[in-house]
């Protein structure tokens, strides 16, 4: 035992270092297996987080092509009212004198234009806002729910609010497009007033008139344009705030209208729509061609002669003539039916070009994952707890009440 002993005491400052570095290893790798798992916890969380995210924003892009799709053909109808030509066609049938026929013919003619024109711009903005709106409205509850609200009067948006915000598209829809129709139409007045009903002209000349009325249109006086100034064709001039909304609710309602007009109003939104309409004005060019098309075959076989046999007409040959449609020039009054049926529902079973395009624009795709990731990582004012997929499925319904799908 005192060998023992005297051994301890001889090594006795081995043993204390010995004790100290396993004691500290010991506690090391404790700690950096803490941490191990903090960092693997915390990824996970991170990882979660990016799931949940993407999905949230998945669920979001899909209420918005839904949505777009109703209005889209809420949009064409209401465009078609307001160019209605059914009763100048009455008053043509009424055989009125030379003056007055071409004074109904000319009318026409820039209804048909105007009414075209309508339906690319304001369907390819209505595309633009409801993207804007909707990210804007679901960034915020996103934001809402990871910062957990419990209630709905904690919110940032109450459901009041949120019918609120987006009835500015439903404005839009029903009187927005009314005072741009009119706009549109003294634009279009000046650019075809030197083209005449006889007047022959073919596809391109067709395309150049869209091109000009379109540049005329998204250039025009910054009071009057729906890009600089889209608070004229939002909102309405009187107090548009419902006076049941607290005052906690109306300045929330005035920062997000700014929010979104700011963003409207920016120069890559006019980018983005130049480059949309531009697509658009092309898809009604190739929807316009078929009366060109009509024109470009030849004669008629029975009509042919066959130069290498000398066959006189009347002998049937398998020649036939083509001409390209860009080719052919017609009378402006023999397609203006076809332009004037550009806003009628496509056929049960087919698909609206226009329509498809804007719902897979990677433009507006691209667009609404800006905005949303730029509202959804705003820190938010609320309190507790709440998943972000009630607060999602609150806001689809709000939509739905806001928008009228029944209708």
């Amino acid at each position: 035992m005192s060998s023992l002993f005297n051994f301890v005491k001889r090594h006795r400052r081995k043993f204390v270092a010995g004790g100290v570095i396993i004691g500290g290893a010991a506690a090391a790798i404790t700690l950096l297996d803490r941490h191990i798992s903090q960092v693997r916890d915390d990824e996970r969380k991170k990882q979660l987080e990016i799931v949940r995210k993407r999905n949230h924003f998945e669920c979001t892009d899909s209420a918005v092509n839904t949505t777009f799709i109703q209005l889209f053909n809420q949009l064409r109808t209401r465009i078609a009212e307001i160019h209605d030509t059914s009763d100048l066609k009455e008053a043509l049938r009424q055989n009125p004198d030379k003056e007055e026929k071409i004074r109904l013919w000319n009318e026409i003619k820039n209804l048909c234009f105007s009414n075209a024109v309508c339906y690319v711009i304001t369907e390819a903005f209505l595309g633009v806002l409801l993207r804007v709106q909707l990210n804007i409205l679901a960034g915020y509850i996103y934001s809402d729910s990871t910062s957990g609200v419990n209630n709905n009067s904690e919110t940032k948006f109450s459901t009041k609010l949120q019918q609120t915000f987006l009835g500015i598209s439903n404005f839009f829809l029903h009187e927005g497009v009314k005072e741009f129709s009119d706009i549109a139409l003294l634009n279009v007045k000046s650019c075809v007033a030197f083209i005449q009903l006889q007047d022959e002209i073919g596809l391109d000349n067709v395309e150049n008139i869209f091109n000009q009325i379109q540049d005329r249109i998204l250039s025009d006086y910054p009071e009057r344009n729906l890009v600089l100034n889209p608070g004229r064709f939002l909102l309405s001039s009187s107090d548009s705030i419902p006076s049941d909304l607290s005052e906690r609710e109306r300045n929330i309602f005035k920062e997000s209208i700014s929010e979104t007009l700011e963003i409207l109003e920016s120069q890559e939104i006019l980018n983005l729509l130049t480059r949309a309409c531009r697509r658009g004005f092309a898809l009604l060019i190739d929807k316009l061609a078929d009366p060109f098309i009509d024109d470009s075959s030849g004669p008629e076989d029975g009509d042919l002669v066959d130069s290498s046999t000398n066959q006189q007409p009347g002998h049937l040959t398998d020649i036939k003539e083509f001409v390209s449609p860009c080719r052919v020039r017609l009378p402006l009054v023999k397609f203006l039916p076809d332009l004037s049926s550009i806003t009628e529902p496509v056929e049960e079973g087919c698909t609206d070009e226009w329509l498809s395009c804007l719902l897979e624009s990677p433009d507006l795709k691209s667009l609404g994952a800006n905005v949303y990731e730029s509202f959804s990582a705003q820190p938010s004012t609320a309190g507790q707890n709440q998943t972000y997929g009630s607060a999602a499925m609150q806001m689809f319904n709000n939509i739905k009440t806001t928008f009228s799908y029944s209708s």
